[in-house]
């Protein structure tokens, strides 16, 4: 199978920074990604668009994505 060439993505594979996340983190980049893959392809763009869909909920700390906080 084809990679990624910028962001070195197969398949079901999740990038090291989401494989130190939370599973809802991981979830939700993972279902991303299937969605923009069947979209765009194996390319560069489905990477950046289950990044972008991740950036909505989740913001990058470190080595890691943690959830953002909701205002009360």
């Amino acid at each position: 199978m084809p990679r990624s060439s910028r962001y070195g993505l197969r398949a079901n594979e999740l990038p090291r920074t989401v494989q130190r996340s939370s599973p809802e983190a991981q979830a939700m980049f993972l279902q991303a990604h299937q969605e923009a893959v069947r979209v765009h392809g194996e390319t560069d763009e489905a990477s950046r668009a289950a990044y972008d869909a991740l950036k909505q909920k989740f913001e990058k700390l470190g080595d890691h994505w943690i959830a953002k906080d909701v205002p009360a």
